[in-house]
């Protein structure tokens, strides 16, 4: 039976241990004397240090997607708005992450299986998301789409510098201005124009 109170400790010792030292430098023990419990605690918890790190890993891109969600929610009823408010979101809920110390990005991006598993349920959940507000932006007329799954596609890639790994070394003066340039570059060429009359 998961002791929830425990669970949600043992993950903020974890992540701060994890975002010094990186997950391969900490041990279960480390987090088990961190909080003051027995090892033998953290495994009924988490059975191993991978199971421990992708739900960490998991709670990070929940916590952008929550970012996103929330921004479609606030930012209006034009797809076009939402579509800007969530990447916004994202790309700067990726940029605050990178700058939570010197290992916060191994939970982000490198090549363990249990953050490859995270960050495959976020990309179905972005995708999800992303593909809503593009169907809606063309049922009202406002986006000219005529292949879903193919805008949807290159429209996640041409922001690829906005999420892990090339986020993490983007240049913090230039980010929002960058990301802002991006969206009229990207969002303006599926806006809906005018037929011009012959």
């Amino acid at each position: 039976m998961v002791d929830q109170p425990r669970r949600e400790k043992l993950l903020d010792v974890a992540d701060r241990l994890f975002r010094h030292y990186g997950p391969q430098k900490t041990t279960m023990a480390d987090v088990a004397r961190d909080a003051g419990i027995g090892v033998g605690t953290v495994y009924l918890e988490f059975p191993s240090k991978d199971a421990l790190v992708e739900a960490l890993s998991r709670r990070r891109y929940r916590a952008v997607l929550d970012a996103m969600k929330f921004a479609s929610e606030e930012s209006g009823a034009r797809a076009s708005q939402r579509l800007a408010a969530v990447l916004t979101a994202r790309g700067i809920g990726f940029l605050a992450m990178a700058d939570e110390g010197a290992h916060a990005c191994d939970l982000l991006h490198c090549g363990s299986d249990p953050v490859k598993s995270a960050q495959s349920a976020y990309h179905e959940e972005e995708r999800a998301l992303v593909a809503e507000i593009l169907r809606s932006g063309a049922d009202s007329g406002e986006l000219d789409i005529s292949d879903l799954d193919t805008t949807l596609r290159v429209l996640l890639l041409s922001y690829t510098a906005f999420v892990p790994p090339a986020v993490l070394k983007r240049d913090r003066e230039t980010f929002e201005g960058d990301l802002a340039a991006m969206h009229a570059l990207v969002l303006n060429g599926l806006l809906r124009r005018p037929k011009k009359r012959p």
